[in-house]
C-alpha cells in the first residue's frame, strides 16, 4: 500500500465523515428519506421580452384547500415589481414594471397532494349563493346554454331530478366523455365540439360547462398541472360544477368525478388561461417539477439549517431543473467508487473505464431485465455488422461510422417497435449513450481478433455485471437523499478511491488465477 495515498485517503475520508456526522449528530439533519406521498416542488420559469415599455406577467397561483397544501412559496423578479393579489379566492402572481430586454422571473413552491379524496356532499338540497349563481349560471359566447342544440340535449338526456343533483351530473359527464372524441387538433368551441362530435380538451370542458349550466348547475372551468415525476408538468383543463353547497371537479377528458387525481394541482378556477401579459413583445413559460423525498419539516431543517452557512449552501435551495441534475450528478462519484473497486481489487477487465457507469446511467428509467435486453440486442447486431466490415477492410473512421449508424438505426426501430406494440419503456431507449455502444462494439471486434472470442466475452460480462451492480445506486430513494442532502459524501468517496488507488498488493482475480502455487506439496514431492 502507498501509505501517501494510504495518509491522504485516510484524511479525506474523516473529513467527510466528520461533516456528516456533524450535521446529523448535531443538526440533526435525517438520514434516511421519509416515507411521504405526493410532495412536489413546483417551479414555474417565464421568459418575458419587451422592448423598453411598461407592462405585466399574471400568472394563477395555487391556493390550499382540502385537496392540496401549498407551502414554501418563493420568486425572482429580475427588476420588476412582483405583487400577489387575490380576488374570488384566486391567487395571481403579477411582475409588473418596465421590461427592456429579456426578463427571467420564476414562481416556486412546494405542495402536498391528498391520497384520499374528499367525500361527497350530502346536503344536496343546499342553493348557491347569489353571488355564484350570477357569476357562473349565465350564458355567454363560449357557454352557449340558450343554443336550442344545448336546450334540446339537455332536456333529452339529462332531465331534471331534484332528488339526485349528482346523478344528473355523472349522466351529462358520461355524454361528453363517451359521445364526444377527444382530438387534439379539435375546436376549442362547445358549439363545434358538440356538432363535430370530437373536440380539444378545451372543447369539451366548455360543452360540458355549457349542459350543466343549462341544467341548472352553476359551473365554471379550472386549470392546473398533471405532475410527473423527473419531467415537465403538463397544462390541463377540467369543469368544476356547484352542488351541495361545494364545488365538485369532473372531467370529460381525464375521467374523474368528485374528486381530483392524486397527481392533479389546481392552479386556477373560472377560467383555462394560466397565464397571461400586456405590453410585451414575446413570453414563453415552462412548469417544472420535483418529486420530494422528506416531508415538509425536513425540507425545512435543509433549507434553512440553523448553521447560516449550511443555509447559504442547501442544495435545496436551487431551482428544479438544477436540482434534477444534481441529483443524477452526485450519484456519478459512487459509481466510480464502485468501479475501482471491481477493477483495481477484485481485478476484472471491462470495455473502458467508465463504460458500465454510462450504461447504467442509460438504463435507470427502464427496468433492469428490459433494459439489458435493449442494449444486448444494440450490441449483437452492432458485432454482426462489424464481421460483414471486415472484409471490407475499411479505414477505422468511415469503420466507425457505419457502425454508428447501425446503432442508430437500430434504436430506432426499437421505438418503433415499442410505438406499434405499445410498450412506452422502449421509448428511453432514444436515450442510450450511441458513441459509447459503438465503442463498445468496436472494442470487443478488436479484444476478439487479438486476445480471443472467449476474453472478449469474458470482459463483456465483466462489464455487464458492474453495470448492474452500478444500477441500483440511481433507483435507490436512500442513496439520492443521501447524496443530494450530504454532498460532503463526495469528499469520502474520494477518499476511499485515493486508498484504493494506492493499493499495490494482489488482487482477488490474481489470488484464485495463482491459487495453485499456494497449496502444499505432495507428500514424498520435491
Amino acid at each position: 500500500m502507498n501509505r501517501a495515498a494510504a495518509v491522504t485517503g485516510s484524511v479525506l475520508m474523516a473529513l467527510g465523515l466528520s461533516i456528516f456526522a456533524w450535521k446529523t449528530l448535531v443538526l440533526q439533519l435525517p438520514v434516511l428519506p421519509s416515507d411521504v406521498e405526493n410532495l412536489w416542488r413546483v417551479e414555474l420559469e417565464i421568459e418575458a421580452r419587451g422592448s423598453g415599455q411598461r407592462g405585466s406577467v399574471r400568472a394563477a397561483l395555487p391556493s390550499s384547500d382540502s385537496e392540496q397544501e401549498v407551502f414554501d412559496e418563493r420568486q425572482t423578479s429580475d427588476r420588476l415589481v412582483f405583487t400577489i393579489r387575490t380576488e374570488r379566492g384566486q391567487r395571481t402572481g403579477v411582475w409588473s414594471g418596465k421590461f427592456d430586454g429579456v426578463h427571467s422571473i420564476s414562481h416556486g413552491f412546494r405542495v402536498q397532494l391528498a391520497d384520499t379524496p374528499p367525500a361527497l356532499p350530502t346536503e344536496l338540497a343546499q342553493k348557491p349563493p347569489k353571488a355564484i349563481v350570477e357569476a357562473y349560471s349565465r350564458g355567454t359566447s363560449r357557454f352557449p346554454i340558450d343554443a336550442p342544440e344545448i336546450r334540446e340535449l339537455v332536456a333529452s338526456i339529462a332531465p331534471p331530478a331534484p332528488d339526485d343533483p349528482l346523478g344528473q351530473m355523472r349522466t351529462l359527464l358520461g355524454y361528453v366523455t363517451d359521445e364526444i372524441l377527444t382530438v387534439a387538433t379539435g375546436s376549442d368551441d362547445a358549439l363545434l365540439t358538440l356538432t363535430a362530435g370530437e373536440g380539444s380538451h378545451v372543447g369539451k370542458s366548455r360543452l360540458l360547462v355549457s349542459l350543466l349550466r343549462a341544467a341548472g348547475f352553476p359551473a365554471r372551468l379550472a386549470a392546473g398541472l398533471r405532475l410527473r415525476a423527473q419531467k415537465d408538468a403538463r397544462e390541463t383543463v377540467w369543469v368544476e360544477g356547484w352542488v351541495g353547497g361545494s364545488w365538485i371537479p369532473l372531467s370529460p377528458t381525464l375521467g374523474f368525478f368528485g374528486a381530483r387525481p392524486p397527481d392533479l394541482l389546481l392552479l386556477k378556477s373560472g377560467s383555462a388561461t394560466l397565464i397571461e401579459e400586456t405590453g410585451l413583445d414575446a413570453i414563453s413559460s415552462r412548469h417544472r417539477v420535483l418529486r420530494e423525498s422528506l416531508d415538509a419539516k425536513e425540507v425545512a431543517s435543509f433549507m434553512v439549517p440553523s448553521n447560516p452557512l449550511l443555509a447559504a449552501v442547501s442544495l435545496y435551495r436551487l431551482p428544479v431543473g438544477s436540482q434534477a441534475a444534481l441529483r443524477i450528478l452526485l450519484i456519478l462519484p459512487l459509481g466510480a467508487l464502485i468501479i475501482s473497486v471491481f477493477r483495481n481489487l477484485i481485478g476484472l477487465r471491462t470495455f473502458g473505464t467508465f463504460m458500465p457507469l454510462l450504461i447504467a446511467l442509460a438504463l435507470r428509467e427502464l427496468s433492469l431485465s428490459l433494459g439489458l435486453s435493449l442494449v444486448g440486442s444494440v450490441i449483437a447486431l452492432g458485432i454482426v455488422s462489424r464481421l460483414f466490415l471486415d472484409r471490407l477492410q475499411l479505414l477505422l473512421v468511415p469503420r466507425l461510422g457505419v457502425l454508428l449508424c447501425v446503432v442508430v438505426l437500430a434504436i430506432t426501430a426499437q421505438s418503433l417497435f415499442g410505438r406499434s406494440y405499445e410498450v412506452k419503456d422502449l421509448f428511453a431507449s432514444v436515450l442510450f449513450p450511441v458513441v459509447i455502444l459503438t465503442m463498445l462494439i468496436e472494442r470487443y471486434s478488436i479484444t476478439s481478433t487479438e486476445e480471443g472470442p472467449g476474453a472478449a466475452l469474458r470482459r463483456l460480462a465483466s462489464s455487464t455485471l458492474i453495470a448492474i451492480c452500478i444500477y441500483p445506486a440511481f433507483r435507490i430513494d436512500a442513496l439520492d437523499h443521501l447524496m443530494f442532502g450530504f454532498p460532503e459524501l463526495v469528499i469520502t468517496i474520494m477518499g476511499a478511491l485515493v486508498a484504493i488507488g494506492g493499493y499495490t498488493g494482489y488482487r482477488l482475480a490474481e489470488l484464485w488465477r495463482f491459487r495453485s502455487f499456494t497449496r502444499a506439496p505432495d507428500e514424498g514431492g520435491l
